[in-house]
């Protein structure tokens, strides 16, 4: 709905002839095994996909510095722009989906929450475990391997299998599409749930709490977004503000993209193109408005670059990084 007043930084869009690989990332694995490690994890994974680790400490402690968190995400961004930007003949595309495998620590909430909610999380619960010595399995070579493989069968049961064929139905009865900050739940955001499900606690088919359930909409209730004899399945929030997807052919394009963009710009940029794991189309947002035609009246909202702004128009756009721009 409505013009883009400027445009949204978003990763660059391949070419309708290619066919994107995967990403891996791999963490908390002890120099130089990590090395050794990613070498097999890119054996499994094959040559049209791509692994990158980085070495956690090899005391068993806590695994997850800033500077190792950071280190794996710059290089993982900048390898999804990289191989589109420079690629070959026999090169595809920005990667189709990307998954962190990493071992759980007290201290991997730093880890996660910097790839909240781009990644699909493979936690690699066997490496965490102690031996009969005291040392974690994570430095034993034959159980890494082990666990590489069980993580991929995991990987494509759930994530191939399930969540990525729900993101990208890109339906506005798909919860998991749901901006993080922006839909209100009773006491919390979808975010508190989204969480829920990237540490195990929450199923993926029971994505919001049993009494969070979309409604049908019909043109009477939305008219500036629904046509006549039109229905669709929508989310709506406790504020009563609906979440309908962007149509197919209205998705507002990207910016290109600043090779020198710190860290927290290419989370920014993550975030707007993958979740969990799998990827979205650039420019594809929420377009948030209330029913029966009325408009926001100061409305607020937090926008992943703003802050919290409030909004007085007949709608917002709101990307999957809650990047918020309303309408003019």
């Amino acid at each position: 709905m409505g013009k883009p007043r400027h445009k949204q930084r978003l990763l660059p869009v391949a070419l309708p002839s290619t066919t994107g690989g995967d990403l891996f990332l791999l963490a908390g694995l002890p120099n130089p095994l990590h090395s050794r490690i990613e070498g097999f994890f890119q054996t499994v994974a094959g040559a049209d996909s791509k692994v990158i680790a980085s070495p956690s400490p090899s005391y068993d402690g806590p695994l997850y510095r800033k500077s190792t968190v950071d280190t794996l995400l710059e290089a993982g961004a900048r390898f999804a722009i990289r191989r589109l930007k420079n690629r070959s003949d026999n090169q595809s595309a920005r990667p189709r989906r990307i998954a962190l495998f990493y071992v759980p620590a007290d201290d991997d909430k730093l880890l996660l929450s910097e790839f909240d909610f781009f990644v699909f999380p493979v936690p690699l619960r066997d490496l965490a475990n102690y031996d009969d010595v005291g040392n974690q399995v994570r430095h034993q070579r034959t159980e890494c391997e082990t666990a590489i493989r069980n993580g991929m069968e995991l990987y494509k049961r759930e994530l191939i299998g399930v969540v990525q064929q729900r993101v990208e139905s890109r339906r506005s009865s798909e919860p998991l599409l749901l901006p993080p900050l922006n839909f209100h739940l009773n006491d919390e955001r979808a975010k508190d749930a989204f969480c829920e499900l990237t540490r195990g606690a929450r199923a993926w088919e029971n994505t919001l709490p049993e009494r969070i359930a979309p409604e049908t909409f019909d043109r009477s209730r939305l008219p500036g977004f629904l046509g006549y004899q039109e229905t669709q399945i929508i989310y709506k929030d406790t504020r009563d503000v609906v979440f309908p997807c962007c149509r197919a052919n209205e998705p507002h394009g990207g910016t290109a993209f600043d090779h020198k963009a710190k860290v927290e710009e290419l989370r920014d940029l993550l975030q707007s193109t993958y979740r969990f794991g799998a990827s979205l189309p650039p420019g594809f947002h929420h377009d948030a408005q209330l029913e029966g035609g009325r408009e926001f009246n100061a409305t607020p909202f937090q926008c992943s670059r703003e802050g919290s702004i409030v909004v007085s128009a007949t709608h917002t756009n709101i990307y999957p990084n809650d990047f918020v721009r309303p309408a003019p």
